[in-house]
This record gives C-alpha cells, sequence and structure tokens, in this order.
C-alpha cells in the first residue's frame, strides 16, 4: 500500500479546524480570505527556499493562474457563508464537489472510475445530504448563506480539475506557490473593489489568519496539492468530504453545536465513503 495515502487523513483534520478558525476572527470575509492566501503563498515560498528547490516556472502557469482563479471564488464565497449560515450547513453543501468532480474525472479529464468509486462517491453524498436536512431546519439567512456554500463547491471543482492537469506537469511547490500567488491576487482585486477593510485589526485577529494560513492551507490543501501528482482528482475530491464530519465535532465544544440523529448517520455514511474511495485508490 502507497504510504502516501496516510496522508488523506492529516489533510481532513487540517482542512477541519477552518470553519471553526473562521467563526472565532472578528473579520471581514475578504480580509479572511486575502490575509489566509497571502501568508500561505509567502509559506509555500520560503519553503521553496529553504528545500532549495525554487519556484520553477514553465508554460503550465497560465493553467496555475485559472487555478488560482477558482481557488479566490471558493475561499471567497465559502468563507462568507459561514457568517450567514451554520458551520454544519455550510461545509456539508461546500463538500458537494464530489459529484461534480465524478463528471469532470470521467468526461474532462478521461480518468478511470471504477463502480468502487462511484458508490463511494454516492454513500458520502448521502451522507452530505443527510447531515444538511438536519441542519437546514433553520430559516432566515441561512438560504443566501447554502447558496455562497453551493457556489464554493462549484469552484472548489473547477480547482481540482485544473489542478490535476497542471501536476502532471509542475511540482508540488512550484504549482502551488503559483496557484496561492495568483489566489491572492484575484482576491485583493475583489477586496480592493468592494471596499472591504484589510488592515487595523488586533494582534489577535492576525494571529487567527496566520492559524487559518497555516494548519487548513498548508497542512490541508497543500497536501492535497501533493496528492493531485499520486491519486485522481475524484479521489482528492471525496477525501475533502471529511472535513464537515471533523467541523462538527470541534464545533460541540466551541460553539455548543450539538449533531442531531441526522447528522451522526450522515457523519457514518461520508467516512464510509472517504474509506471506500481511498482504499480502492490504494
Amino acid at each position: 500500500m502507497n504510504r502516501d495515502i496516510a496522508l488523506i487523513p492529516v489533510a481532513i483534520i487540517a482542512i477541519s479546524s477552518a470553519s471553526i478558525l473562521i467563526r472565532l476572527t472578528e473579520a471581514d470575509p475578504l480580509a479572511i480570505t486575502f490575509w489566509r492566501l497571502l501568508i500561505a503563498t509567502l509559506l509555500t515560498l520560503s519553503a521553496a527556499r529553504v528545500s532549495g528547490r525554487g519556484i520553477k516556472i514553465g508554460g503550465w502557469w497560465p493553467l496555475a493562474a485559472l487555478a488560482g482563479a477558482f481557488l479566490s471564488v471558493h475561499f471567497t464565497t465559502w468563507i462568507a457563508s459561514l457568517f450567514y449560515t451554520t458551520i454544519a450547513i455550510s461545509t456539508t453543501l461546500v463538500n458537494v464537489h464530489p459529484l461534480l468532480m465524478l463528471g469532470v474525472s470521467r468526461y474532462g479529464l478521461s480518468e478511470r472510475v471504477s463502480r468502487r468509486t462511484v458508490a463511494g462517491v454516492l454513500i458520502s453524498i448521502a451522507g452530505a445530504i443527510s447531515m444538511f436536512q438536519s441542519a437546514a431546519i433553520l430559516g432566515g439567512s441561512n438560504l443566501f448563506g447554502a447558496i455562497l456554500a453551493l457556489t464554493g463547491a462549484l469552484a472548489f471543482t473547477g480547482y481540482l480539475a485544473v489542478g490535476r492537469i497542471v501536476r502532471a506537469r509542475a511540482d508540488t511547490l512550484s504549482y502551488t506557490a503559483v496557484a496561492y500567488g495568483f489566489a491572492t491576487f484575484f482576491t485583493l482585486l475583489v477586496a480592493l473593489a468592494e471596499g472591504s477593510p484589510l488592515f487595523g485589526y488586533s494582534l489577535e485577529v492576525y494571529l487567527l489568519f496566520a492559524l487559518i494560513a497555516i494548519v487548513p492551507m498548508l497542512l490541508g490543501h497543500s497536501i492535497f496539492n501533493y496528492l493531485l501528482g499520486k491519486y485522481r482528482a475524484i479521489t482528492i475530491a471525496v477525501s475533502a468530504l471529511g472535513e464537515p464530519v471533523g467541523a462538527t465535532l470541534l464545533a460541540i465544544p466551541i460553539f455548543g453545536q450539538i449533531p442531531t440523529p441526522f447528522t451522526v448517520v450522515g457523519m457514518a455514511l461520508v467516512l464510509t465513503g472517504v474509506a471506500v474511495v481511498a482504499l480502492e485508490e490504494a
């Protein structure tokens, strides 16, 4: 069994912390997105320099820029959704992208999609739906938050699809630095256009910005970028479905959000689907 498969649960745990840290951050959603991407970009560049590998730019950089645009849309919409709806709804809906990724992998990337992979994706999607039904009884701004989260899911599908193509031609650090860098640039343009405050926050908020960049970005998304060079895009997409499970569990002691029976069933289904796909790939 390829030992790289053990990195999947590490990445899942890391990205599960994102929604918690974001909800604890009292800042404009666009500011959170900008600083998360900027710090992650700078750390990636530093890692490339320390390792001695540097950043090697090739003819693939326009595609990496496109991936950065998708990533900017993903974070901009999803982070905003966390301030309009619950962590359970937001993290569940933003992670329905494996259903979209299934079609992209099969018809867009010409990747093999076995019956077991399809079964694993469908099991995970069923779990996500169960978790959504449990949280959707809330009203008010939750509908708008759900729309933002779904938009984030669409954008993340594009990010994974483009990243899969680029990773066949670029090393992890080079691709990650370029994609994160362009994502930062595009987010900055939106923030300036919207007049969102990017500065003037407390030291505590800036520390949270750093944590959001280091834990879910570098220990989560960067690991997924590495694994895109090893495994199919659909495998990475469905693995990310572990996020709503981890986020919901973390929200219990921090925000007092107790999962309903439907949520518990959803967690079990999501984890089962992730295990099926991961074992199939291994």
